[in-house]
């Protein structure tokens, strides 16, 4: 088990957050990321602290939807706060998800996070189940309250606000970008984790 030292000094190494319409990183992402990513591998260390599942991407990619492709060729793409838009040498969740369906669809999304949700939920078909998401649908995420599922209980859904947003691959698997401890643009899975107690709504863009 970590201490509690060696917690608080991953902590300070993590720079979390995604959605670019906030006004600082959301620090509610879950502490102790553990930087992990190698270029040679494709792979990035899961969360210590809350025993994160993050996957490795196939060699041969078995992925058809247009937006996921153009996604895929991003994964090791470092992770930066409100990136700039107009480039592609890092990303934000909100920019990352916008730069793939801009590639995949020629669709241009909204900036932020949360105007990406409302786009979504106004295209119809977007679920809060996750057994009902497609690949290709844009998945949607509340701030971290803990990485229990008991951390989660009580809490209205409905009314909390979207603080990150990723690709969603199928079999409970996502493409996203949320910390630079965390690699960057990389492959995680959602059940069974944090992220799926996390989980709002997700639904296709297009």
């Amino acid at each position: 088990m970590p201490t509690t030292k060696m917690l608080l000094l991953a902590g300070l190494l993590l720079t979390a957050g995604c959605a670019s319409d906030q006004p600082a990183p959301d620090h509610n992402q879950p502490p102790g990321a553990a930087s992990g990513y190698s270029s040679n591998s494709l792979s990035v260390h899961p969360y210590e602290a809350d025993g994160g599942n993050t996957v490795t991407p196939l060699q041969s990619s078995p992925y058809t939807d247009p937006a996921v492709k153009a996604g895929l060729k991003y994964i090791g793409t470092p992770y930066e706060f409100g990136s700039n838009r107009s480039t592609t040498d890092t990303f934000d969740c909100s920019d990352f998800v916008r730069q793939a369906f801009k590639e995949g669809y020629g669709i241009t999304l909204p900036s932020d996070s949360r105007a990406q949700g409302e786009y979504v939920r106004k295209q119809g078909g977007a679920t809060t189940n996750l057994d009902q998401l497609k690949e290709g649908d844009i998945v949607f995420f509340m701030a971290h309250h803990g990485g229990k599922k008991e951390d989660y209980a009580g809490l209205d859904k409905a009314k909390q606000p979207i603080t990150h947003d990723g690709i969603y691959l199928g079999n409970g698997k996502m493409l996203d970008t949320y910390s630079t401890a965390s690699g960057g643009v990389h492959i995680e899975n959602l059940q069974g984790t944090f992220w799926e107690y996390r989980f709002l709504f997700g639904g296709p863009a297009h």
